[in-house]
């Protein structure tokens, strides 16, 4: 197996993770507990619409909920379910609509399972980061380190960087705390969906993405 490491933008390969880890990933993951399906939408206004059709729509940007919208929350969207979930966010759902691959959503909570599950679905992975508004999020890169380190195989020197950086958890954690992504969620009042995004292999979810939908990979 041969695993890439590629930030914002897919090579095409055959299967992607895509990880964002706070909070898009997460939140997604945890979704999958009780809605069927989660329609990623990209546009902010194209997501408002289909609150007009009745559909639970969960959203941010720039970490703060839209209005009249479910907060992009792990712990907060657990407290909903129903059919599908219409999700918008400032750098997942962007990514997701640009993949050609199907695509696998990976974080910490799911690590082993979304690992386990890129061994049997492919010979080439690549693992996409999405990084903060187009710029470099380390916790990311640090997550990503954590899932390759799982699937193993053959890594190029991307991939070996991010592994050989997740060797301390006490190290990791503190990066992520410090990271300016969770700084902005602390000062937002969503210190605890850092804390809950930090958590490793709480689920065996597997968010899978196809035909514009994701859903629960069985």
């Amino acid at each position: 197996m041969r695993v890439t490491l590629s930030f914002e933008e897919s090579e095409g390969t055959d299967l992607c993770i895509m990880v964002d880890l706070l909070r898009a990933s997460a939140t997604i993951t945890a979704a999958l507990d009780s809605f069927r399906c989660i329609i990623p939408v990209r546009d902010a206004e194209r997501a408002r619409e289909y609150l007009s059709m009745d559909y639970p729509v969960a959203g941010e940007r720039g970490g703060e909920t839209l209005p009249g919208f479910i907060a992009n929350s792990p712990p907060e969207i657990r407290k909903h379910g129903g059919d599908c979930l219409v999700l918008t966010t400032s750098n997942g759902t962007r990514i997701l609509e640009s993949v050609k691959s199907t695509a696998l959503i990976g974080c910490l909570n799911n690590v082993r399972a979304v690992a386990a599950a890129a061994r049997d679905m492919a010979d080439e992975v690549e693992v996409i980061m999405a990084g903060v508004n187009g710029e470099f999020a380390i916790e990311d890169f640090l997550c990503a380190g954590e899932i390759i380190r799982v699937i193993g195989g053959e890594i190029d020197e991307y991939s070996e960087a991010a592994v050989l950086a997740v060797q301390d958890r006490r190290l990791v954690d503190d990066a992520i705390r410090r990271s300016r992504s969770a700084r902005r969620l602390e000062k937002l009042g969503f210190g605890g969906d850092v804390e809950y995004c930090l958590r490793r292999n709480i689920t065996d979810n597997v968010p899978v993405y196809r035909d514009g939908k994701i859903m629960k990979l069985l």
